[in-house]
């Protein structure tokens, strides 16, 4: 007998495996990448794209292109679609080559290390309703992403790193995890606004 989540492991392998060979170009895009994953899933979907904006990508505005991206992909999960589209101007955007295919193979063995820990559990939060909860959380996620604060990517985009586990595994417990992390993801960038805010005034009083 098949294991299940042996055989969705594997799929996401050859997901990954496709995306690389489609990047071949010096100067991939994004159209590039979204068109190379087809339908294999919103979590791998969500995965690619906020990993670069978790692991900053030199010479990329990550939080603008990413945090577009993101958004875009939470709101057509809201309205059941499976493929993603995306307007011209970003499927044209370029991608540094040598970044992207690091991040594809590293992430390709991270699935398979992280095989045992991610398990299904929770199925409730794994359904189409709970589903549509997480693609809210991914919105907010994706919209802080295109505030310019700085250091404030990482929270946002580790929270939909969680959640794309969670929905690749079909795992409630990192769905969680996710939903915990997209809370503190939004505290973090309040508390840069405050302290950045703060700072900026005493650094004026103190130059005046």
């Amino acid at each position: 007998m098949i294991d299940k989540n042996q055989d969705f492991q594997g799929e996401t392998s050859k997901a990954l495996r496709r995306a690389i060979e489609a990047i071949s170009d010096d100067q991939p895009t994004l159209g590039d990448l979204v068109d190379a994953l087809g339908r294999t899933g919103h979590g791998l979907m969500l995965l690619l794209l906020a990993l670069p904006a978790f692991i900053p990508v030199p010479a990329l505005p990550t939080g603008l292109v990413f945090g577009v991206a993101l958004s875009l992909v939470a709101i057509q999960m809201i309205a059941g679609r499976e493929a993603l589209t995306l307007p011209g101007w970003l499927r044209k955007r370029s991608l540094p080559r040598g970044a992207l295919v690091s991040i594809l193979e590293k992430l390709d063995a991270l699935m398979a290390r992280l095989h045992g820990l991610l398990r299904p559990r929770l199925p409730a939060l794994t359904r189409r309703t709970a589903t549509v909860m997480v693609a809210a959380l991914v919105l907010l996620m994706g919209m802080t992403l295109l505030l310019p604060i700085p250091f404030g990517n990482q929270g946002p985009a580790f929270a939909v790193v969680v959640f794309a586990f969670g929905l690749l595994e079909k795992d409630g417990v990192a769905i969680l995890a996710g939903m915990a992390l997209s809370v503190v993801g939004v505290l973090w960038n309040v508390m840069l606004v405050v302290f950045g805010a703060e700072l900026t005034r005493m650094a004026a009083s103190f130059l005046s």
